[in-house]
């Protein structure tokens, strides 16, 4: 072959070379911009790469589609979301001395509700959010119960003080005349504030069926406190069912009393909380070691109370022995000994 004839082949294929080229270039701007803004495109495209990717090298399939994940642009908001919030949860993983989420307890339906009040002078008066067991002889409710969520700690209604008589009590409840200058407080059995989520659940705590007389100093002191902890408890533990209530050890008569009604002043409260535990299942050598709940108890003197609301925690067995009531009682009878038998504070600390 001449020298001319070399130098028009060289021509020739530089002229192929350089279309070849082209047709590249514009393929790969056009496969880029049907990648980002078809999204039927993408999905194609990112299912072929997946399955190659499963069939040539599966051992590098993790790998390579965190490749992807970072090289090509995320708009989706939704797959950012996800991103952000695994980021998070990285972030914010349980501590050594933190509860676990990682598996919840499963627990029986109203377990709030003591053993069911069917003896006389006893009356069950369920409310959209709250239960109770109303004793006439007393004028006031021997155990006021709920089961208090972590989704329930918002604050979406103002307390209402909408104190009024319960219409539902057969015999009659209490009335505000039976307090007034009486010097005791309308103390709550079941706090309002732990029922801010709705303003009818708020409401619903102003019945006079849910008061019981206490002491200014009590009312507005150590009792407000340890209502206060519960909310933090409801949040440490994602859930904790609760019941409080009068101590009446005694005949009716055997209490001073106020108004007209003769509402029986009782010497102490008592408050029982039960919290399901979330733990990691690492950190327990099988299931069977695993203690599922936590349990406590507090009894409390209508009165002034300077030292902690801790010092007067005991266990839900010496509680039901002050009241005679029996708590928890729809657990399985191995589970509710365990809970209730002794009281672990470092759990509630």
């Amino acid at each position: 072959m001449s020298k001319k004839s070399r130098k028009n082949t060289r021509r020739k294929n530089s002229k192929k070379q350089n279309k070849f080229l082209a047709f590249l270039v514009i393929a790969a701007a056009l496969f880029i911009f049907f990648y980002k803004e078809s999204p039927a495109f993408k999905n194609k495209v990112d299912s072929l790469s997946a399955t190659l990717i499963e069939k040539i090298a599966p051992e590098y399939k993790h790998e390579t589609a965190e490749i992807i994940q970072q090289e090509v642009p995320q708009k989706d908001a939704q797959s950012k979301s996800v991103i952000q919030a695994e980021k998070t949860h990285a972030q914010t993983s349980p501590k050594k001395n933190q509860v676990s989420k990682s598996r919840y307890i499963e627990l029986p339906e109203n377990l709030e509700r003591p053993k069911s009040c069917t003896k006389a002078d006893h009356e069950l008066r369920i409310f959209e959010n709250y239960s109770i067991c109303y004793r006439e002889s007393y004028e006031q409710a021997e155990w006021s119960a709920y089961r208090l969520d972590e989704s329930q700690l918002v604050k979406n209604a103002s307390r209402s003080n909408d104190f009024r008589p319960d219409p539902k009590i057969s015999t009659g409840s209490a009335s505000l005349a039976d307090y007034k200058a009486s010097g005791y407080d309308r103390g709550h059995l079941s706090p309002a504030a732990d029922f801010s989520y709705s303003q009818n659940a708020m409401s619903e705590t102003f019945y006079m069926s849910n008061m019981s007389p206490q002491k200014g100093s009590f009312n507005r002191g150590i009792w407000k406190d340890l209502e206060a902890q519960v909310r933090d408890w409801a949040k440490k533990f994602g859930r904790v069912y609760v019941v409080s209530g009068p101590i009446l050890e005694k005949p009716a008569e055997s209490y001073d009393s106020i108004g007209q009604n003769k509402v029986s002043v009782p010497e102490y409260y008592y408050k029982v909380i039960l919290a399901p535990l979330y733990e990691d299942e690492n950190d327990r050598s099988s299931k069977e070691d695993s203690k599922s709940l936590a349990a406590v108890g507090f009894i409390l003197p209508n009165q002034k109370c300077d030292d902690s609301f801790f010092n007067y925690a005991v266990s839900i067995d010496e509680v039901e022995k002050r009241t005679g009531l029996d708590f928890f009682e729809k657990l399985e009878d191995s589970v509710e000994n365990e809970a209730e038998c002794s009281v672990d504070l470092t759990l509630w600390e």
